[in-house]
């Protein structure tokens, strides 16, 4: 984030500026810090309220080079970026973000918040039936044990209302017209992002479409999404793995689980260290060490936990049922 003491440009720097490609219908709506460096920035469109940090650093690239931090390529429409960011190539825009410290951002088609969004967060999952009755509220502090007393005990109607009432409360508290970029993330290759609020030294590479969600991240545990992912209504739990063309629609994806080639997921929650490839589930409540490797392999309506479904499982509620 840019510091509290941020100053206006200079005449010089606005020269620098517009000799670069940049425009501004208000250069005074643009804000930089102590170390900020015009030359770094290059064929910048700045739209609203700007705020940019210092640019006297390097940042780390995806493969984790050191480059010269800067901005090049881009369109910033209300946004903050910290201090020794790498951003270019930017399709479309960047729009009503907090950028934090050291963030790497390449050829993306955008990043934005459009509207309020509580990223993902109090969206309920219709567990165990397809037409509802046993809603899950995730969140990104969800746990196992919460989620499967609101699904399972619903002959307590006290205990589920209060439990979603928590859920929507923790959505409440998290809803914002403004995403984020936690530090040192890092994203390249990207298709659209919308209502997407990105943890610390999260990699997102490749990702196809990312709507309505949290990716909770950390330098202990970083969270990272791969080529094709498409996503909606999602929480990342950190340490997860998406990638390889894998679809997840209204799903929690636990900690340190693992997802990947064409897995389908709709309605459904995996906690840690699950394992999805390949397979589809839907409504499904995976508890910690679900696994599901096997491209014939349909989980649809259950309930499992430490459990690993063999090739050509058919746990389902369908007429074909094995």
């Amino acid at each position: 984030m840019v510091s509290s003491n941020d100053r206006a440009l200079t005449k010089d720097e606005i020269v620098s500026l517009e000799s670069a490609g940049c425009c501004c219908g208000d250069w005074s709506r643009v804000r930089v810090s102590d170390g900020f460096d015009a030359g770094r920035v290059v064929r910048v469109a700045f739209i609203g309220d700007v705020r940019l940090g210092r640019m006297d650093g390097t940042v780390l690239d995806m493969q984790g080079r050191e480059r010269p931090a800067g901005l090049h390529n881009a369109r910033l429409d209300n946004v903050s970026v910290g201090d020794n960011c790498g951003i270019s190539n930017v399709g479309g825009e960047l729009a009503n973000l907090d950028i934090g410290a050291g963030v790497w951002i390449e050829n993306v088609a955008g990043i934005a918040c459009r509207g309020e969004s509580a990223f993902g967060n109090g969206h309920a999952v219709a567990v165990f039936n397809e037409a509802g009755g046993r809603e899950v509220k995730i969140t990104a502090a969800t746990s196992a044990q919460t989620a499967f007393l609101s699904a399972l005990y619903r002959d307590r109607a006290g205990l589920a209302e209060a439990l979603h009432a928590l859920a929507d409360r923790y959505a409440d508290e998290a809803r914002a017209k403004r995403a984020s970029i936690g530090d040192r993330a890092r994203m390249a290759d990207c298709g659209s992002i919308v209502n997407v609020r990105i943890g610390a030294h999260a990699v997102i590479e490749g990702a196809s479409r990312l709507e309505e969600g949290t990716i909770v991240s950390s330098a202990a545990a970083p969270t990272s999404v791969g080529p094709d992912v498409v996503a909606r209504h999602f929480i990342l739990q950190q340490g997860a793995h998406v990638t390889d063309g894998a679809m997840l629609a209204s799903t929690l994806i636990g900690e340190a689980s693992r997802i990947g080639r064409q897995f389908s997921s709709e309605n459904s929650v995996f906690f840690a260290n699950s394992e999805g490839f390949h397979s589809e589930v839907c409504s499904v409540f995976g508890g910690p060490y679900t696994v599901t490797h096997h491209r014939s392999t349909l989980l649809i309506a259950g309930l499992f936990s430490f459990y690993n479904a063999g090739s050509a499982t058919n746990q389902s509620n369908h007429m074909y049922k094995l």
